[in-house]
């Protein structure tokens, strides 16, 4: 690509980006080591003015030799934070961006880049791909924003102060849309007959591996991922949240709104899959402080009334769910016929239970019409 004297100053009338300064050192240094910014960015730790002035001096550099697009961001006239599409010699295109914590939560990052992309394309790059640390769902939230599409996980994948974590992966090209590809879902909290629905958090966790690893839990898998030890907890949390941002699942942690703590999980899982895009498949299981109090039937209420709720109101906007139990799973087969789920049909060997058995698997659906 086309080098330059410096960097061009792009602007949609709100957001700026443009050459960085002497003047904006100390807000550098104050974003690079902001604890979100260590936690998630190889930005080099114990960040100080000399590493800002550096910076800046790089800056000028990689525009004059043509090896990456780098900004500062300027927003309301303050240093905002930083952002580089790099390109050069056998790089990769890619986008990494910061952005300070005064600015967070204002779109100001969501704007930068579509300045930057469209830039950068207009140069003449094919293709700006974005990676980020497995969870980092404040920089996925921007590239969902401009129109990225998310390519996938994969294992230890990106660096991180001298290791290896799994990683998130997406890209956008010259003429998509710089807007979402998927609904991202929000989670609402439900509440009602008892129960509470929330977002599941990393508190969470504990309870979600008691509940995995509950004998009855172990004997009859639901739809739902098993995460049967610490890590494959943190991993459904976090991929729960993936979930709804590519609009294939809402996910809740359930409580009695009491004391907060989890008594099962229930979620409504693929939709937007298949041949009916307005279909859904209920799953849920039960921490074994919750049997017999009613909550899972409760919890699964909450949601379907949810998922069945037009869109313009706020819900999921779905047509038919769908729900498949063990046939041999009484409990399990309760909570969906208390739930107004028709038995539809029994599936022969359709599932293998926690002890390798085989099993047939009840199917159940409802209709959005079906009251």
């Amino acid at each position: 690509m086309a080098a330059t004297a410096d960097a061009p100053v792009l602007t949609d009338g709100v957001v700026v980006l443009r050459a960085p300064r002497l003047a904006d050192v100390d807000d550098m240094v104050a974003t690079a080591t902001d604890s979100e910014s260590t936690r998630w960015t190889t930005i080099p730790e114990h960040y100080g003015r000399a590493d800002a002035e550096q910076r800046i001096a790089s800056v000028a550099a990689t525009w004059r030799d043509g090896t990456a697009y780098r900004w500062a961001i300027e927003a309301g006239g303050r240093f905002a934070g930083n952002l580089d599409v790099r390109h050069g010699g056998e790089h990769v295109p890619e986008i990494g961006y910061v952005l300070a914590p005064w600015a967070r939560g204002r779109g100001t990052m969501t704007r930068a880049v579509r300045l930057g992309t469209a830039w950068a394309f207009g140069q003449g790059l094919p293709v700006v791909h974005w990676w980020a640390h497995a969870g980092h769902l404040a920089s996925w939230r921007v590239a969902h924003a401009c129109g990225f599409t998310f390519h996938g996980e994969r294992p230890l994948s990106v660096p991180h102060r001298g290791g290896l974590r799994d990683g998130w992966f997406a890209s956008l090209r010259p003429g998509d849309d710089p807007h979402p590809r998927t609904t991202w879902w929000p989670v609402p909290v439900l509440e009602g007959a008892g129960v509470r629905l929330r977002a599941h958090t990393d508190a969470d966790v504990p309870r979600i591996v008691e509940a995995c690893s509950d004998p009855r839990s172990r004997r009859y898998p639901t739809t739902l991922p098993r995460a049967g030890t610490e890590a494959q907890a943190r991993a459904f949390v976090r991929d729960a949240r993936l979930a709804e941002s590519l609009g294939t699942g809402v996910t809740w942690a359930v409580t009695d709104g009491v004391d907060d703590r989890l008594l099962a999980d229930v979620g409504i899982l693929a939709m937007s899959a298949g041949p009916d895009p307005a279909g859904g498949e209920v799953g849920y299981r039960a921490h074994p402080a919750a049997r017999g109090r009613g909550v899972v039937s409760a919890a699964v209420r909450l949601a379907v009334e949810h998922a069945f709720r037009p869109v313009a109101d706020g819900g999921l906007g779905r047509r038919r769910l769908r729900l498949g139990v063990a046939w041999t799973d009484d409990a399990g087969r309760h909570v969906a016929e208390r739930a107004g789920f028709v038995l539809v049909g029994r599936h022969r060997g359709d599932r293998v239970l926690g002890d390798g058995t085989i099993t047939d698997v009840a199917w159940y659906d409802r209709l959005a019409t079906d009251g």
